[in-house]
C-alpha cells in the first residue's frame, strides 16, 4: 500500500515532468542488439512504451527502408520524442497502451518494447503483441540494466535506493502495479501458446559518465523519485554526491558497466 501511495503522488504517468532528463540522459542500446532484430525493407515496426523515443530512433536509423511507429501513453514523454525526430523520416509516434495496441491483426513483422516491459500487464500486452503481429512476425523484449554485481559504485547506488524506497531491491524493476518484481520474459515467452521458437542474447558494454551526466541520470528514474519523496531532494542529491565523491574518479567520473539483454519470440500461429 505505501507504494501505491507513492506512485499516486507521482501521477498517473510516474515520468510526467521527467522528460527532458530522460531523453538527455538515458543512454542508448548496444548497436549488437539492434543488429540481431534483422528488419526487412518494408516491414512495419512497432515499440511499444517508447518513451522519449530512444530505441525507436535508433531502430528507424538502422533500418532506414523499414517503418517505425513508437507507442507512448504520456504526453510529456511522446512530445519530447516527436521533437527529437522530426528529421528521421520514417519514424511517428501515437498514444497508445501495451496493453491496447492501435493496430489492426497480422500486419506488424516486429513488436519491440525497450525497458518498459516491467511497467507492462505482460500477458496482456502478449496478448495484443500476438494479435498484431503476422505470423513469422517477432516479439523482442529488450532490457539494460546495470551490472551492480560487479561495480562498488553501483553497489552503493542500489543500497540508496534500498535504504530509502520500501519494497525496492536491486535486480527488481517497477511494476504497473506501484511494487517491484523481476521479470522473467524469457521463461514468460517460452509458456506462450503463441509462440514457436524463443532466443536470448545478452551483451556486456559499459558508460563512463560524469557528475552532471549521472544525476540527471539518476533524476529520471521512478525510483529515485520515490527516494526524493522520503528524503526530500537535498538530501538524496547528497547522499548521491557523497557516493560519487568516494567511487568516482578526482573529477567526479564513474564508469557504469551495463547488460543488455534480447529476448525474441515468433509468432508460430494466429493468435
Amino acid at each position: 500500500m505505501a507504494q501505491r501511495n507513492l506512485l499516486n503522488q507521482l501521477g498517473d504517468n510516474p515520468y510526467d515532468g521527467v522528460a527532458i532528463h530522460y531523453g538527455r540522459a538515458r543512454p542508448d542500446y548496444p548497436p549488437a542488439a539492434l543488429a540481431i532484430l534483422q528488419v526487412a525493407a518494408g516491414d512495419r515496426v512497432v515499440d511499444v512504451g517508447a518513451g522519449t523515443g530512444i530505441f525507436s530512433r535508433q531502430l528507424a536509423w538502422s533500418y532506414p527502408d523499414a517503418r517505425i511507429v513508437g507507442v507512448e501513453p504520456g504526453a510529456d514523454m511522446r512530445s519530447t520524442a516527436e521533437a527529437a525526430a522530426t528529421d528521421v523520416p520514417n519514424l511517428s509516434f501515437v498514444a497508445g497502451s501495451a496493453e491496447a495496441l492501435p493496430f489492426p491483426d497480422s500486419g506488424l513483422a516486429l513488436v519491440t518494447a525497450a525497458t518498459a516491459a516491467h511497467w507492462f500487464d505482460r500477458p496482456r500486452f502478449y496478448a495484443e503483441a500476438f494479435r498484431a503481429l503476422r505470423v513469422g512476425g517477432r516479439i523482442a523484449i529488450v532490457q539494460s540494466i546495470r551490472r551492480f554485481w560487479e561495480s562498488p559504485f553501483l553497489a552503493a547506488y542500489e543500497a540508496l535506493h534500498e535504504d530509502t524506497v520500501p519494497g525496492y531491491r536491486r535486480g527488481t524493476f517497477p511494476a504497473g502495479t506501484g511494487g517491484f518484481a523481476a521479470i522473467d520474459a524469457f521463461g514468460e515467452l517460452r509458456r506462450h501458446e503463441a509462440t514457436g521458437a524463443v532466443q536470448r542474447h545478452a551483451f556486456d558494454w559499459d558508460r563512463p559518465m560524469t557528475r552532471e551526466t549521472f544525476i540527471p541520470f539518476s533524476l529520471s528514474s521512478s525510483i529515485t523519485r520515490r527516494a526524493i519523496l522520503a528524503l526530500g531532494e537535498t538530501e538524496y542529491l547528497a547522499r548521491l554526491n557523497a557516493i560519487i565523491d568516494r567511487h568516482g574518479d578526482a573529477s567526479g567520473g564513474v564508469e557504469v558497466p551495463y547488460l543488455t539483454t534480447v529476448v525474441m519470440a515468433a509468432k508460430a500461429s494466429a493468435a
